[in-house]
């Protein structure tokens, strides 16, 4: 799964999703299509005029903090 925002400009129906996604909603699609195989992946392209892929969301800034240590003194 992957997201992508919606930077239409507008509302878009979209049957895959079951629903209507609105302007500048993010949310998860899949990468393929329901047939695929490892030897014909299907992969579904999103339309670049009408969808951004959007970055996964970094670690938690707990987890980044604790990660985080600094020697001092050496």
């Amino acid at each position: 799964m992957s997201k992508v925002k919606n930077i239409s400009g507008g509302p878009l129906d979209v049957p895959l999703l079951d629903r209507v996604v609105e302007d500048g909603e993010t949310v998860d699609v899949p990468d393929f299509q329901a047939a695929h195989s490892d030897e014909n992946p299907l992969p579904i392209v999103w339309p670049p005029d009408k969808w951004e892929a959007v970055a996964e969301a970094k670690a938690a800034k707990g987890s980044a903090k604790a990660d985080n240590t600094t020697a001092k003194g050496m």
